[in-house]
């Protein structure tokens, strides 16, 4: 659970702004704001979605800095609530719809801070997702840099080893390699993973519309990541029930629940929320029938059929160096933001960020 993961972190002094007031938006402010997303998406060529914790809690997992989350309630003295536990929890409706708006080729790349695995369990197509901080079912080679998704966590967290040894047969029917898995957790002072990073910051480059769900936006260089797409002149959606960080850089701010928000969302390109069967590992996205296809009428309220579009987002598939090091560039950690103009994201360590209202 969250409360776990959180507790096998390392003491941090500075976990941000916690509990602040939640704020909802009334009905009918709500769904011309929807609306307002979905004329986006139809007119964006390129859309990536960031999500955060909060789309996890309608699964059972609290979340960090809400009224009820893992470190308000910590400052307060309390215990947290949950109702699960990571095998346990179900993806949500915005899981399912996020998965949904991959298979249909409008969401182009996920990128998001979650560690509970759920995006993974949905059957979202790894090479289509970042997960920037780690997922507690992955354990990863740190010999050749194979990464296995179990059943049940893994067990350890903050890149240590999880007792297990490496399957791969080399070349030629050789031995196993055998080299020691650890798990892919980040602690507060470990790098981010250069394959996610980089894919996510290439995505990021290349999208006309970031889509933040549930995130306050606090750690970086997570939360700064969207600002790639702003200041490469597209659009930035925040949905977050608390104030963000970068609610001032913001095109449309929706405050509601994101599954009331994605379920709405669906409802107006005329798309159906896929069912959860059970989990399942997708490794790449493959091009879906032709019948399941789409494309946009920039005119129209829904969606027309067409030929087969691309799911290649231009940021390749699995590295063939998937995850064998974490690159550490520390002379990189004063950089608050990514230049959108000078490359990729160098690697960094997860931090929090002053939080500026």
């Amino acid at each position: 659970m969250a409360v776990n993961y959180a507790a096998g972190l390392s003491p941090y002094s500075d976990k941000g702004k916690c509990g602040l007031p939640e704020i909802f938006d009334p009905p009918e402010e709500l769904e011309r704001k929807v609306r307002e997303l979905a004329d986006l998406i139809r007119s964006s060529s390129n859309v990536v979605f960031h999500t955060g914790a909060g789309i996890s809690t309608a699964s059972g997992i609290p979340d960090f800095r809400g009224p009820n989350g893992v470190w308000t309630m910590e400052e307060k003295g309390l215990s947290p609530k949950f109702d699960t536990t990571f095998e346990n929890a179900r993806p949500s409706k915005t899981h399912m719809a996020l998965l949904g708006l991959q298979r249909v080729g409008i969401l182009k790349f996920l990128v998001s801070q979650n560690v509970d695995g759920l995006h993974v369990r949905s059957g979202f197509p790894r090479d289509k997702l970042a997960e920037l901080h780690g997922n507690m079912f992955v354990e990863e080679c740190v010999k050749c840099g194979k990464q296995y998704v179990r059943d049940a966590v893994v067990g350890s967290m903050g890149l240590k080893p999880t007792g297990r040894l490496c399957s791969v047969t080399k070349a030629r029917g050789l031995r196993a390699c055998r080299g020691k898995l650890r798990d892919t957790i980040l602690d507060w002072e470990d790098s981010l993973p250069d394959r996610d990073l980089t894919l996510a910051d290439e995505a990021c480059r290349k999208a006309d519309l970031s889509v933040t769900l549930g995130t306050s936006l606090q750690i970086k260089p997570s939360g700064n990541l969207p600002l790639i797409t702003k200041k490469r002149g597209g659009k930035l959606v925040i949905v977050n029930l608390q104030a963000t960080k970068h609610d001032r850089q913001a095109d449309l701010r929706i405050h509601a629940y994101v599954d009331d928000v994605m379920t709405k969302l669906m409802k107006h390109l005329g798309l159906e929320v896929p069912e959860w069967t059970g989990p399942v590992v997708v490794e790449s996205a493959e091009l879906a029938k032709p019948e399941q296809l789409f494309k946009f009428d920039p005119g129209a309220r829904g969606l027309l059929k067409e030929e087969p579009l691309s799911q290649h987002n231009g940021t390749g598939g699995l590295c063939p160096d998937l995850g064998t090091t974490l690159v550490e560039r520390r002379d990189s950690l004063k950089q608050e933001c990514p230049n959108p103009d000078t490359g990729p994201t160098t690697v960094k360590k997860m931090k929090v960020e002053p939080f500026l209202t």
